[in-house]
């Protein structure tokens, strides 16, 4: 279950979201089962945030740092991805199927599995099997 601090932060300001995570850059996010759909997350550091099973519904991502993050089961339907920093980011199970502006680039320095959907046209990595 997500932090309701962390939660909270997030949800009101992304620039002071960004903020606090340079503060404390040893804090990790939990966000896990986070409803973040149609969220506006355009440049958030997610970095090695746990999204375990979250929503991020049609959430607008452009640009944002999800390296590292955890986003196990997680729901990204619609969400759009253009920009986004997917290194070493962990897909297992999750929904990608109608994500907007995903590349097969992004794709490529993920973890995932047979289980994790994606859009028509990107192919999961070698690395995955």
């Amino acid at each position: 279950m997500a932090n309701k601090d962390h939660l909270d932060l997030l949800n009101t300001d992304v620039d002071a979201w960004n903020t606090w995570r340079q503060a404390n850059p040893k804090i990790k996010p939990d966000l896990s089962g986070a409803d973040l759909s149609r969220a506006e997350l355009t440049l958030a550091n997610l970095s090695g945030a746990c999204l375990r099973e979250a929503s991020l519904v049609m959430a607008n991502l452009r640009g944002a740092d999800l390296r590292h993050a955890d986003l196990t089961q997680a729901s990204l339907v619609g969400a759009r991805l253009l920009g986004v920093d997917l290194l070493q980011a962990n897909l297992t199970g999750a929904n990608l199927r109608t994500a907007e502006d995903l590349t097969q680039e992004q794709i490529n320095h993920t973890r995932g599995d047979s289980h994790t959907r994606l859009p028509p046209g990107i192919k999961h990595p070698a690395a995955w099997h």
